[in-house]
């Protein structure tokens, strides 16, 4: 993170508006006496970025009566991109806060739905929070020893984060996933395994069954067919009663008569039944034609309510910001005739005011522009959604007209299956049993039959019926048995694929767990971490040799022994050891200018082997007093300290009060406590 432009007003001592353009220079003092309101520039910038400051509630609102807010924009750069943050606190009103990126010239947003959203995007963003970033890029006032004071695993914590190591987080949290997926898969397949056992355990009884079956029909195959021959000699015996005999017949064709009428009555339906159906299932496929385009027309009114929100969010931020260069505009111009410029504070020349006067007009004429063309877009949404709710009510139709459509294609179909099922009845069975009795009595076949007991004949015919039927049934059941037993060389087959595919699953859930070990807090970003302390440590000794006249040194410990005594393995940590002239002391022990330095040493260390690192995120370091604790010679050390590192941050900002301390630094930006509130000044 790279400061480019901080702008505040109304915030903490900062009752109007200040402004620092950080592009002008990389190495700067902050000096002003104590209480101007230099450490108020630095919480600035931790409030826009992460809503925190040493206070977060309406006191960071200016106590003027005048100042209804607290405002703060700070734009910076990131891994190649500008980005600015907006964030205000009115008093007694919620904080509001906008994030936005540069877009070719204008700023695009990157707000999210709620406040909590954005923080967390501009987080994301970031790849750090308050507390990663204060103990790695601030040396806050009164808290330089942040990171000694840590938890050792809350010291381990922050250094993993600064190293960027929450991805390998991810990555065990993918490969998490993945095994909880691949055991669900193993979990299946187990399930679909044990089904198969259950089902091969169950063989012999299937072949037992089998044959039994087959044994049972061959015995009644055989009666039934002793039981046909003796009713073809009773038939062949028969006499019938003619009379009685006719009578049935006729009986019989006139009811396979009315039976035969009824059903080609309702044959003649079939056709204006199958054109109402065409007509239902035309009109049933062009409602859904006209409804398959509702999702590309809900994505583009979606696309254009959004559009609307944007712009008119946009156009409320011009609107402020326009106000607000009218504001300065009608300021300067009361402020002609004065010598200081109300706004920079600059002597107030005639080509000064000019040049200012241009620039708030450019601006202002560039974001009325933009105010302008956003407003003719938005009159254009506004017409394009009204269209668009014209057409919503045409889909709303067309949905209306797909239901009744199908309701009537149901119920057409039903009726024309249902005539359909009617007539192959009547042509598989009824029609061909009126030929046989227009034959009969036709023939009168019927008369030559020899009388026979009718109850004899008729209980050969139930009986006959009765082994066919039983006969039917076995055959069905002997197929069904043949199949389970035909089956299981298949599942033999298959069981065999599936133990296969479950050494493959298994293999794969041990490959995920090694994995999710390796990606781990004890794994590889343990190792990193254990890479990277010994350039911290040796980075921190050469500081700190420097800065005790080589008197003292740092040691980080990451691995400790148990109080257990039974334990042999080690626990993971991050302890500092300090040793001096005196031998080895507990941080507590030291001094508070030797505390410093002890400090001030490992925190640079940290933020130098960071910012050296390919992709490093921290690119700014700044620190907010701590000198007052050093003598002189402490003094030029940490100095010495401060332009030896030089090169290796894009901007390093030091804040002091000391007068001593001013012109050794190549820009100093001037903080003075005056009536109007603090005010800040730049000079190279």
């Amino acid at each position: 993170m790279i400061p480019v432009h901080l702008r505040l007003a109304g915030f903490l001592s900062y009752r109007e508006p200040a402004e620092i353009d950080f592009t002008t220079f990389d190495l700067a003092c902050i000096s002003g006496h104590n209480g101007a309101g230099k450490s108020s520039l630095l919480d600035a910038i931790t409030w826009a970025l992460f809503g925190q400051a040493r206070k977060r509630d309406d006191s960071l609102v200016n106590s003027h009566p005048a100042v209804k807010a607290a405002e703060v924009a700070f734009t910076f750069q990131y891994e190649g991109n500008l980005y600015r943050v907006l964030r205000s606190l009115p008093r007694g009103k919620p904080t509001q806060l906008e994030f936005q990126i540069s877009d070719g010239g204008t700023w695009r947003p990157l707000t999210e739905r709620t406040g909590r959203e954005t923080q967390a995007r501009i987080e994301q963003t970031l790849r750090l929070d308050y507390e990663t970033f204060v103990n790695a890029a601030f040396f806050l006032q009164g808290k330089a020893d942040q990171f000694a004071q840590q938890t050792p695993g809350r010291r381990k914590e922050i250094l993993g984060s600064i190293l960027g190591l929450e991805v390998w987080e991810a990555y065990r949290e993918r490969a998490a996933e993945r095994r909880k997926a691949v055991e669900g898969e193993l979990a299946a397949v187990d399930g679909r395994l044990q089904e198969i056992e259950a089902e091969l355990a169950e063989e012999p009884q299937r072949r037992q069954r089998l044959a039994e079956l087959e044994a049972e029909l061959a015995r009644l195959t055989a009666v039934r067919k002793t039981q046909e021959a003796a009713l073809e000699s009773l038939r062949k015996a028969a006499a019938s009663k003619v009379a009685a005999e006719k009578a049935r017949l006729e009986e019989e064709r006139r009811a396979l008569q009315e039976q035969e009428q009824s059903v080609r009555q309702q044959a003649r339906a079939l056709s204006d039944l199958e054109a109402r159906l065409k007509d239902a299932q035309a009109a049933l496929q062009a409602a859904e034609q006209t409804l398959a385009q509702r999702p590309a027309f809900e994505s583009e009114r979606t696309a254009a309510r959004e559009q609307f929100g944007q712009l008119k969010a946009e156009n409320e931020w011009l609107k402020a910001a326009m106000d607000d260069l009218k504001a300065r505009l009608d300021q300067l111009a009361a402020a002609k005739d004065a010598a200081v410029c109300p706004l920079c504070g600059q002597p107030l020349s005639q080509t000064h005011l000019q040049s200012t006067l241009a620039q708030l007009e450019a601006e202002g004429k560039e974001k009325g522009d933009r105010f302008r063309a956003n407003k003719a877009r938005m009159d254009e949404l506004v017409q394009q959604m009204r269209v668009q709710e014209q057409q919503a009510a045409r889909f709303e139709e067309a949905e209306r007209e797909r239901l009744r459509a199908s309701n009537m294609a149901a119920q057409f179909g039903e009726r024309l299956e249902a005539i359909r099922k009617a007539v192959e009845a009547w042509e598989a069975g009824g029609a061909q049993r009126l030929a046989q009795v227009e034959a009969l009595l036709s023939s009168e076949e019927y008369l030559r039959q020899q009388e026979v007991p009718a109850a004899d004949l008729q209980q050969a015919e139930r009986v006959l019926l009765d082994l066919q039927e039983q006969e039917n049934r076995l055959n069905q059941e002997v197929g069904a048995a043949r199949q389970k037993v035909n089956v299981l060389d298949d599942l033999r087959a298959r069981r065999q694929r599936l133990q296969a595919e479950r050494e493959a699953s298994a293999r794969q859930v041990g490959r995920y767990k090694v994995l999710e070990r390796a990606f781990g807090r004890d794994g590889v970003p343990a190792l990193l971490i254990e890479q990277a302390l010994p350039e911290i440590e040796a980075r921190a000794n050469e500081l700190l040799d420097r800065l005790s006249d080589g008197s003292m040194s740092v040691r980080f410990v990451t691995q400790a022994g148990y109080k257990d005594k039974k334990r042999d393995d080690l626990r993971e940590t991050l302890e500092i050891q300090i040793s001096d002239g005196a031998g080895q002391r507990d941080y507590e022990l030291f001094s508070g200018g030797e505390a410093f330095r002890v400090n001030f040493a490992i925190r640079l260390a940290l933020s130098q082997v960071l910012a050296g690192r390919k992709g490093a995120r921290l690119q700014t370091l700044i620190i907010d007093e701590g000198f007052g604790s050093q003598d002189a010679q402490g003094r030029q050390r940490l100095i010495e300290a401060i332009n030896a590192v030089h090169g290796d941050f894009a901007k390093i900002l030091v804040i002091t009060h000391m007068d001593e301390l001013k012109d050794a630094f190549p820009t100093r930006i001037e903080v003075e406590k005056t009536e109007r509130g603090s005010q800040v000044k730049v000079i190279g």
